[in-house]
């Protein structure tokens, strides 16, 4: 099945993650909502490293501007 351009995590890997951090089976829905709040997580982590990278001075992205944009989003969480 071809996913959505809504959905760009796939829910059986979401549901395995979740399933082995829960010891739990995890239902569509519960797959479908954690695959919305990752994405969502994923895009302002992504928008905040990328403004990093621009005020070092930089047109790519690195890791250390990911890892600091996680660092800092995770402190508003």
């Amino acid at each position: 099945m071809p996913r959505s351009r809504e959905n760009l995590l796939p829910y059986s890997i979401l549901g395995e993650i979740i399933q082995e951090a829960a010891g739990k089976r995890v239902s569509r829905d519960a797959r479908e909502g954690a695959a919305q709040i990752l994405e969502e997580l994923a895009a302002k982590i992504v928008r905040k490293a990328v403004l990093l990278s621009e005020n070092a001075g930089r047109k790519t992205l690195k890791a250390k501007d990911i890892q600091l944009a996680y660092q800092q989003i995770k402190e508003e969480l």
